[in-house]
């Protein structure tokens, strides 16, 4: 202002930077303050992604209750794989009737008896079973010229039940637990094709129902561990 009181044009041009300058910086200061806040949320949301995908306390290698968990799966795999075998036998071979083998393991235990399967006995039991079926299954490979079309299916089950078996066993040496010494029974040498159909039968259908109990009291006993 002039001593008129009048501003000159180059007064109002410096008014109107310094105004023009401080927005600019205003700007400036939103945007970093934007950033800022941004990065902040990017923080805290992979803090909590990285929460949310922290697992649950693992059970230590040397804790028999992970080795049972790892059986308990491949009770529950070798159950699918013999369902899926009994399905095929009986849509290759169909017939009528219900078959049976005196040499097969007996299911008699009932809901309450299961209910109070114990640690040493119930494993003692499903090892015996579990060879005895075991040597059925050899029985039925090798009749594999008689029932080709079935060979694979019954050797994926036959293999995966002497895994299951070895596994068992070795979870009762590490548990201190006594192996059954049961005899092991006597199969008769193959005959005709249908005596190997109805054998085939029999023992599909009857390892089919036992592992669907197994898989039960295994979890059963897992829990008394």
């Amino acid at each position: 202002m002039t001593g008129t009181g009048r501003y000159h044009p180059w007064q109002t041009q410096r008014c109107v930077t310094s105004i023009d300058l401080r927005l600019c910086l205003s700007c400036k200061e939103a945007e970093q303050l934007k950033d800022w806040l941004c990065q902040v949320l990017v923080t805290l949301l992979s803090l909590c992604e990285g929460f949310w995908a922290v697992p649950g306390p693992r059970l230590r290698p040397s804790d028999p209750r992970a080795e049972f968990d790892s059986i308990v799966n491949l009770a529950r795999n070798l159950l699918s794989d013999t369902k899926n075998l009994f399905n095929h036998f009986k849509n290759r071979y169909p017939a009528e009737g219900e078959h049976k083998l005196e040499t097969l393991p007996v299911l008699s235990m009932n809901a309450v008896e299961l209910a109070n399967i114990q640690v040493s006995g119930g494993l003692a039991r499903l090892s015996s079973d579990l060879q005895c079926y075991q040597r059925h299954f050899e029985w039925l490979r090798k009749a594999a010229p008689l029932l080709r079309p079935m060979e694979h299916d019954i050797g994926t089950v036959h293999v995966r039940l002497e895994r299951l078996l070895k596994r068992l066993e070795h979870l009762m040496v590490k548990l201190s637990l006594p192996r059954p010494n049961d005899p092991l029974p006597t199969l008769p040498s193959h005959g005709t094709h249908w005596s190997v159909v109805q054998a085939g039968h029999a023992i599909v259908h009857s390892f089919h129902l036992y592992l669907d109990w197994a898989a039960r009291a295994l979890v059963l006993i897992r829990n008394k561990l």
